[in-house]
């Protein structure tokens, strides 16, 4: 819910700051006391477009902050997750938005500066504004379907589902047709290019690891005078000696059996004498290897110029088909599949037509499944809301959801083109408010006061299925009052009872139902015009609400009236399970 809501700079706002509670938040005052500019301020801070008009003369910025308890608010801490944004440990959520006079537009959640669309994307799931000219999503006619489709619960839910993974596999196929179908002259040059680099990669009989062992391979053919002389060297002073010197070997020997006559006279002595023999054994080991590696190697120039051309065709087919011998072998696997689907492609055809067939027959049966549980959901809807309408002293009114299946269902050429992953059926909302004239579009309805009533109506049903946490109505009872202003009153206390309800109202009787009551007044301070907002005690309160009944000054009637609403209030929230 909204915890608290801070507002600077705006209109005719030097700072408020309001606490808001669980429940029905009441904000009440005179015409032009400025109840539109917090509605405007809490738009802003909900991401809602920004009008540099807003700053209050003589400021520089306007700020709103927006302070929200998420507690198991899952959709927010997964979006929040989502946008690589930390949450905060007591589960609460904060909104900033800043105007600038220069242009300038902040926004930040927790701290964390985002971007406008970020911020909308999460505060449209904290709250829902309606007011007199807000109810767009009541009168759009694309988002009729998506109401009916809430009320419908976990059976249409799962059945939409089925729907969307249906068709995205339906458009898959036809996909895949559509490929296939288009391949004609431009497959036949394509085969031929596909068969020329199969026929160039393969006649080169390449191997995994070739070209590194060639690189070594030609690394030692290129030094090959020089590995030669080196080796026969180290034989010869390792092995041979000369008249000149002896050999390292026989240096060693004559060492080794010289400390083996005095070993005896002293352990140290004996340990040395042993590992220098050790040595001598290793040295003989690498004398045979060095011997071996000389003998075994062969300096070819020919060989070189082999390996050089091998090289030379690897890198050729390189710069083709691949940065290496492992990417052309891909490379090479994936021409061929696409050799042998252009050559087969007349036969996957015929198995993607049949397979399309197929999976058009089982998404058209599953929409029509989707369409049989909308319509049973409308006729429970459409009883319902004439049972709200009805209190709201609508009772003459007429109201049908009106659910079109395509006509040509059964010709597949025709009905392709309405199919959606959403299913194939038209909703929209029909309505009479006069006895004896046809329903029409919810939309054509020009008054004020009924729209605001067919909404609450709207709100009433569907506050239990939706997951708005926090609802503000501004204003909505327009054009109704007496009784009509009791059941609008106890609708209101009827939604508080489980989500909070923020209402700007100025009728006695919703005022009357309030958990907690905020007074919106105009005040002249220093010179200027403010906007300020209280928070009435019970004897406030019952002002307030007298003064809402009429009259100049508060007469003993009307504060003996207004105490009887907000008792009869109580006794209606008392009853409220």
């Amino acid at each position: 819910m909204l915890m608290h809501l801070s507002v600077r700079n705006i209109a005719l706002i030097d700072q408020i700051n309001i606490d808001f509670s669980e429940g029905l938040n009441i904000l009440t005052g005179e015409t032009g006391a400025g109840k539109s500019i917090i509605i405007d301020a809490v738009n802003l801070v909900l991401g809602e477009r920004a009008d540099r008009d807003l700053i209050q003369t003589g400021k520089d910025y306007a700020l709103v902050e927006a302070l929200f308890d998420v507690t198991n608010l899952q959709q927010i801490n997964g979006l929040l997750e989502e946008y690589g944004i930390e949450s905060e440990e007591d589960e609460t959520l904060l909104l900033m938005r800043e105007l600038s006079v220069s242009g300038k537009n902040v926004c930040r959640i927790n701290g964390r500066i985002v971007t406008l669309s970020v911020l909308k994307s999460v505060s449209r799931h904290l709250v829902d504004i309606h007011g007199q000219h807000q109810h767009q999503s009541l009168l759009s006619i694309e988002q009729h379907r998506e109401l009916l489709d809430m009320l419908g619960g976990e059976a249409i839910a799962k059945t939409k589902e089925e729907v969307r993974h249906q068709y995205n596999r339906w458009k898959k196929i036809q996909k895949e047709i559509d490929k296939i179908s288009g391949i004609g002259m431009d497959g036949e040059r394509r085969k031929d290019i596909l068969t020329y680099q199969i026929n160039e990669i393969e006649s080169v009989n390449l191997s995994p690891g070739e070209e590194e062992e060639l690189v070594s391979e030609r690394s030692k053919l290129a030094n090959g005078e020089k590995i030669i002389n080196i080796l026969n060297s180290a034989y010869h002073d390792l092995y041979s000696g000369s008249n000149t010197y002896p050999s390292v070997s026989d240096l060693m020997a004559r060492s080794s059996s010289d400390l083996m006559k005095i070993a005896e006279l002293d352990t140290e002595l004996s340990e040395l004498s042993h590992r220098l023999e050790s040595l001598q054994y290793q040295l003989e080991d690498i004398i045979f290897e060095i011997r071996d590696y000389r003998d075994s190697f062969h300096y070819d120039p020919y060989r070189l110029d082999e390996v050089d051309k091998r090289l030379d065709i690897i890198r050729a087919l390189k710069r083709k088909y691949g940065s290496s011998i492992s990417e052309i072998f891909l490379y090479l696997k994936n021409i061929k599949e696409e050799l042998e689907v252009l050559e087969n492609s007349q036969e996957l055809l015929d198995e993607l037509i049949k397979e399309e067939e197929k999976a058009l027959s089982q998404l058209l049966e599953t929409c029509g499944a989707l369409s049989d549980l909308r319509k049973e959901t409308a006729k429970l809807f459409e009883k319902e809301l004439h049972s709200q309408l009805k209190e709201l002293g609508m009772d003459k009114s007429s109201f049908s959801v009106n659910i079109e299946r395509p006509n040509d269902i059964l010709d597949t050429s025709k009905i392709k083109g309405r199919l959606t992953a959403k299913g194939y059926d038209s909703v929209e909302f029909m309505i009479s408010t006069n006895p004896g004239e046809p329903v029409k579009p919810l939309s054509k309805i020009i008054s004020g006061g009924e729209m605001s009533r067919i909404m609450l109506a709207f709100k009433t049903i569907f506050a239990q299925v939706d997951n708005i946490p926090t609802l503000i109505f501004d204003e909505i009872d327009v054009g109704i009052g007496g009784r009509i202003a009791h059941v609008v009153g106890e609708k209101m206390g009827s939604i508080a009872h489980s989500r909070q309800v923020i209402c700007i109202t100025h009728l006695p009787q919703i005022a009357a139902m309030a958990d907690i009551h905020y007074k919106i007044e105009k005040r002249y301070i220093d010179q200027h015009t403010r906007t300020t907002v209280r928070k009435l005690d019970d004897s406030k309160r019952v002002e307030e609400i007298a003064n809402m009944t009429g009259g100049k000054n508060l007469s003993k009637a009307n504060l003996e009236h207004s105490i009887e609403l907000i008792n009869m209030a109580q006794e209606y929230k008392s009853k409220l399970v």
